[in-house]
C-alpha cells in the first residue's frame, strides 16, 4: 500500500482528505481508535483449565492429590507411630491423643512412607544422613498409581525420603494434569511451586523442569515459608504474570512435605503439628489465552492479600527449636484471634467487589451511626447518653458468594470463621468434611474443598466460589472464582474419589 502512495496524484490526496472529513467516516475512525486503545490497556482474564473429557469417561476429578492406599492411617495408628519414637512423655502422648480426638480429622488420612515404617509401634524414625538417596526409600515408579509401601520399608526421615515424597506428589499431579489438559510441557511459560517447610537444592521447580523437560526459557518461582495461605499467593503471582504477558500459561503446584517435620519434643505448642498435618497437594493450569477460555473450568475474578505486622501476629506460627534442640512449628493460643483480625483486614478489600449495593449501604449506615454516637457522647451532647452505641454490622457475604472454602486448618479455625461471618453449618460443610477426610493438607486444602463442592455442593455455572486461607506471618489471603463449566457426572452420592 505504501508503494501505491507514490503513484498518487495531488487530486487523489485531496479526494481522500475530503472523504476523511465526512462525519460518518470520522465517527468510524474514532470508534476504532477507542476500541484499539481499550484492548491495549485491558488486562486479559485468567482461566483455570478444564481437561478434555472423552465420551467414555464418566467424570473428571479435580487435580488434587490422592495418596496411595498404603499411606492411609487411622488415629490409632498415628498414636502408635508417635509412641514408637521413644521421645514423648506420658503427658505429651495423652495431650496428642486428646488433640487427635477433637481435631476433626477422620480415620483415613495419610502420612508419607518415611514415617509409616513406625506403624509397628516399635521402629523409630531415623535421620540417617549416611544413607544414599538410592537406598533410603523405594524409588518412585514411573506410573504413580502403582506406588505402594512394603512392610520392609524402613522408617527414615532423611533428605532422600523427603525428596521422594515431593517427587511422588508433584510428579503424579503434573503427569495427570498434562495428560488431561492435552498440554505439552513445552507450552508452559511459568512454573510456580509453593512448599513451606521443604526447600531443597536444587529447588522443587528444578526437579519438575528436569523430570518433564520444560522449556529452557520457562520462568520458575519457588515459594517457601508462606504457610497454609501459599496457594492463593501462588495464584496471585500467576495472575500478575499472565496479565502482563497475554496468551501465556502458568503451572501452579501447591503441597507440603511431612517427612522431615515430625516434632520429637514435649513442648505442647509444637505438638499440634504432629496431629493436624497430612499429605496432600494440588496442581492448577492457568491461562490468559482467549482460546483456552472455551474449555476453562473457572475464571479468576479477584485475589486479595492482607499481612499483619505486629509481634503477636508474627510469632503466632513460628518455626523454632525447643530447649532440647528439637525442631518444630509452634502454634500460639492466640491463632484464632489473630486469624480473625487478618480476615477482617482482608474482607475490607473483598467486600466492595462482591457484596451487593444493599449490603454495602448497611455497612456505611452502621459505620456512620457508630461514629456520630461516639462523637456525641465524647462532646456531651443532649440525650446522647440515652442511646447505646450499636455493634459493628457484619455484612452477609452469602448475598455475593455462593460457596465458601475455608482453609481446613483445624476445627477451631473453621468454627472461628463461621462465627465471624455468621455462616450456617451447611456453608462450612466443605471445610469440615475436607478436614475429616484429608486432614490439614496445608495450602492445597482449599482445592480439596472446591472438589467437594463440585461433587456434593450443587455447583452451577455462574456461581461464585470464595477461597479463604491463613498463613504464617500472619497472613489472610482470598480468591474469588466463578464457575464456567460443571461436570454433572461427578455429582451425586458415588464419591469414589474420596476414600
Amino acid at each position: 500500500m505504501i508503494s501505491q502512495l507514490y503513484m498518487w496524484r495531488v487530486e487523489d490526496f485531496r479526494r481522500a482528505w475530503y472523504l476523511v472529513q465526512e462525519p460518518l467516516v470520522m465517527q468510524v475512525i474514532g470508534a476504532c481508535a477507542l476500541i484499539i486503545a481499550y484492548l491495549n490497556q485491558h488486562k486479559p482474564s485468567v482461566y483455570c483449565f478444564l481437561a478434555c473429557i472423552k465420551k467414555q469417561e464418566k467424570g473428571l476429578d479435580n487435580l488434587v492429590y490422592k495418596p496411595p492406599a498404603d499411606w492411609k492411617v487411622s488415629r490409632e495408628e498415628v498414636l502408635k507411630m508417635l509412641q514408637a519414637q521413644n521421645c514423648f512423655s506420658e503427658n505429651s502422648l495423652e495431650f496428642q491423643r486428646r488433640i487427635l480426638e477433637n481435631s476433626g480429622t477422620g480415620e483415613s488420612t495419610h502420612w508419607p512412607p518415611g514415617i509409616l515404617g513406625s506403624r509397628d509401634g516399635k521402629t523409630e524414625c531415623a535421620l540417617d544422613t549416611l544413607q544414599t538417596e538410592h537406598h533410603a526409600v523405594p524409588q518412585i515408579p514411573r506410573a504413580p498409581q502403582h506406588w505402594s509401601t512394603t512392610p520392609e520399608t524402613s522408617a527414615n526421615c532423611n533428605m532422600a525420603a523427603a525428596r521422594s515424597e515431593a517427587k511422588e506428589v508433584m510428579f503424579s499431579l503434573v503427569r495427570d494434569l498434562l495428560k488431561r489438559s492435552k498440554v505439552k510441557p513445552k507450552q508452559i511459560d511459568f512454573l510456580i511451586i509453593n512448599c513451606s517447610l521443604f526447600c531443597p537444592t536444587p529447588s522443587l521447580c528444578a526437579l519438575v523442569c528436569n523430570e518433564f523437560g520444560l522449556r529452557q526459557d520457562v520462568r520458575s518461582y519457588n515459594l517457601g515459608g508462606m504457610g497454609c495461605s501459599a496457594n492463593v499467593i501462588s495464584v496471585d503471582l500467576a495472575k500478575q504474570l499472565l496479565e502482563n504477558r497475554p496468551g501465556s500459561r502458568a503451572l501452579v503446584i501447591s503441597m507440603e512435605n511431612i517427612t522431615q517435620n515430625l516434632y520429637k519434643g514435649n513442648d505442647k505448642s509444637m505438638l499440634l503439628q504432629n496431629t493436624l498435618f497430612r499429605c496432600g497437594g494440588c496442581a492448577l493450569l492457568l491461562s490468559s489465552r482467549i482460546l483456552d477460555s472455551m474449555r476453562a473450568k473457572y475464571k479468576l475474578l479477584y485475589t486479595f492479600r492482607s499481612q499483619l505486622s505486629d509481634d503477636n501476629s508474627y510469632n503466632c506460627v513460628y518455626q523454632k527449636q525447643d530447649e532440647n534442640g528439637n525442631s518444630g512449628v509452634a502454634l500460639s493460643k492466640d491463632i484464632v484471634k489473630v486469624a480473625g483480625r487478618a480476615m477482617r483486614q482482608n474482607f475490607v478489600q473483598l467486600g466492595p467487589h462482591v457484596l451487593p449495593v444493599r449490603e454495602q449501604a448497611k455497612v456505611l449506615c452502621n459505620h456512620f451511626l457508630v461514629r456520630v454516637l461516639s462523637i456525641a457522647k465524647e462532646r456531651g451532647w443532649p440525650l446522647a447518653s440515652r442511646f447505646a452505641t450499636p455493634e459493628g454490622y457484619t455484612p452477609n457475604f452469602s448475598k455475593g458468594i455462593d460457596h465458601f472454602c475455608i482453609h481446613a486448618g483445624g476445627r477451631a479455625v473453621i468454627e472461628g470463621v463461621q462465627k465471624n461471618l455468621k455462616l450456617s453449618d451447611r456453608q462450612i460443610r466443605p471445610s469440615v468434611q475436607t478436614l475429616h477426610d484429608w486432614g490439614n493438607t496445608s495450602s492445597s486444602s482449599i482445592w480439596y474443598e472446591t472438589d467437594w463442592i463440585e461433587r456434593f455442593g450443587d455447583l452451577h455455572p455462574g456461581e461464585r466460589v470464595l477461597q479463604i486461607s491463613f498463613g504464617s506471618g500472619f497472613k489472610c489471603n482470598s480468591a474469588v472464582w466463578v464457575a464456567l463449566r460443571v461436570d454433572r457426572s461427578k455429582q451425586g452420592p458415588g464419591f469414589a474419589f474420596c476414600k
